[in-house]
């Protein structure tokens, strides 16, 4: 499912089957379960449906992607969003 997300906003209700592709800003930084800060987030994945396994997608300066795995996720909040524009999503 396609975002706009919005600085402060909570994702924590959007953890399940469904892969959460981030297209207000082209650097966003999440926050998840209040202390794993992240930077240039644009896509979230859920293996299994729920927050057991969870990929972030984060695209460094030259856009290349990286992908970050937590286990157990119970929350994600956008604590601020940075460049409005769309680039692209990951499959």
């Amino acid at each position: 499912m396609e975002i706009k997300e919005t600085s402060s906003m909570d994702l924590t209700q959007f953890i399940g089957p469904e892969s959460i592709h981030l297209i207000a800003g082209c650097s966003n930084n999440v926050i998840v379960d209040g202390k794993v800060f992240l930077h240039n987030v644009r896509s979230i994945h859920f293996a299994n449906g729920d927050g057991y396994h969870v990929e972030f997608v984060c695209y460094d300066e030259t856009m290349d992607a990286q992908e970050l795995y937590i286990y157990n996720v119970s929350s994600i909040v956008v604590e601020s969003v940075y460049g409005e524009q769309m680039l692209f999503k990951d499959n």
